[in-house]
């Protein structure tokens, strides 16, 4: 067990002296945990708004990491109700090719790792549009996605996709039981750190899943987070920030264990966990490869979540200080992509439309609304392209899909700077 550092060194869990911290306790170990980065109360991310939204009230929550001193797992210290932020889900799998490609490896993964085939059976948990299902066509496997999103649950059936509307949780899996039997293959690709009653999914997955199923779960990996000094991945919908230790202590907690992970470099560092039930498939040596490289690098210490929410701090004011010096100096500056992501960033950098005059987005889902919070407008791509006076400069939200997005724009002939926050 981790020492809890004596001052927090700067990163408030208090809003004044008097202010007392209330008590957040792990939610895989039952834990204590000590508070770490805060970017301040927030809306949630995705809940864009129309014209008519921006006369009523919004609602901030809070939204700061705390840390587990005996598991290490990371997550928020509030919870937003599920139903509210699942309300209106503008999120769609595969609006980007980058993002499509990596998502439909994991069924090819798992026909090799399982031996899947017309016979077998492979339910995806929060499959949003189909992107993953569709993946698994070619080798006839019969699927089933499971989402809690109205319109891409519809989305996905209209385009053949089979999707129950609905939350996964062990009621659910005893409902897709009746219907379908057990799974050979379950997967959760970056869904699993949403999930609020995450007892209650892992018993449905137990249930669900055969005696020599695979489940994978693919997340943003809370190591490359503090290797790479970022954010804006925090957002209301991420409830947890996943590392190896944390993971393979819920998993034993279900009879079940890590076989195999495999790192990536998608949503500025990602890793899949492929589990089984304790003793079903070999483990590979590459569990014990990242978990040696998470100790490496004192992860688990809380003088390094604390050296990490500083640099934070400091990458908070370099945006601020760079948007607002442009503006001073009479450039126009417009944002590039209005995920959640984007959200988390303006609000917590107190960036507004007397800053960035839109934001561009391709995911129709979301255009022509407000950010929340900034109520930043946003627009169709296109109005970057058609703008008689062009923008100087445009920040990046959707910065990890930057190997994709800039090209094109630099083709279609927008020489702006582009600014990564």
């Amino acid at each position: 067990m981790s020492a809890l550092p004596s001052k927090s060194k700067g990163l408030p869990a208090r809003r004044n002296v008097n202010e007392r911290v209330p008590a957040v306790r792990c939610k895989i170990c039952g834990g204590k945990t000590y508070p770490g980065l805060d970017l301040g109360a927030q809306p949630v991310g995705d809940l864009i708004l129309t014209r008519a939204d921006l006369r009523k009230p919004e609602t901030f929550y809070p939204m700061q990491l705390f840390h587990c001193l005996d598991c290490g797992l990371t997550q928020l210290g509030y919870i937003v109700n599920p139903a509210v932020v699942y309300r209106f889900f503008p999120f769609v799998s595969g609006t980007t090719q980058t993002a499509t490609r990596h998502l439909q490896t994991i069924p090819g993964q798992l026909v090799e790792m399982g031996g899947l085939g017309p016979s077998s059976f492979a339910v995806d948990i929060g499959s949003n549009d189909g992107t993953l299902l569709k993946a698994y066509r070619p080798f006839g496997v019969r699927t089933l996605g499971v989402d809690p999103s109205a319109i891409p649950a519809r989305i996905a059936n209209e385009a053949g996709v089979t999707t129950l509307h609905a939350f996964f949780n062990e009621d659910t899996a005893k409902l897709v039981i009746l219907e379908h039997g057990q799974a050979d293959a379950i997967s959760a690709a970056g869904v699993f750190a949403h999930i609020a009653d995450l007892d209650s999914v892992m018993r449905g997955i137990q249930i669900l899943m055969k005696p020599t199923g695979i489940f994978v779960s693919e997340n943003q990996y809370w190591l490359d987070m503090l290797l790479t000094g970022h954010y804006d991945n925090m957002f209301h919908q991420h409830l947890r920030y996943y590392a190896v230790r944390p993971l393979a202590r819920l998993f034993a907690k279900f009879n079940m264990e890590i076989f195999d992970v495999r790192r990536s470099e998608v949503h500025g560092g990602s890793f899949r966990v492929f589990a089984c039930f304790t003793g079903a498939h070999p483990i590979h040596p590459r569990v014990a490869e990242v978990m040696a490289a998470e100790e490496a690098a004192r992860l688990y210490d809380p003088d390094t979540t604390m050296e990490w929410a500083r640099s934070i701090d400091v990458r908070r004011r370099e945006l601020k200080d760079k948007v607002w010096g442009l503006v001073r100096a009479g450039k126009k500056v417009i944002g590039i992509g209005a995920p959640a992501k984007a959200s988390t960033v303006c609000s917590y950098c107190r960036l507004g439309p007397e800053t960035i005059d839109y934001i561009t987005e391709i995911n129709p889902l979301r255009v022509g609304k407000y950010l929340p919070g900034t109520h930043i407008p946003i627009v169709d791509e296109e109005q970057m392209f058609t703008d008689p006076r062009p923008a100087d400069a445009g920040v990046l939200f959707a910065w990890n899909y930057y190997d994709e997005t800039v090209p094109k724009l630099r083709a279609r002939g927008w020489m702006g700077e582009v600014i990564c926050p």
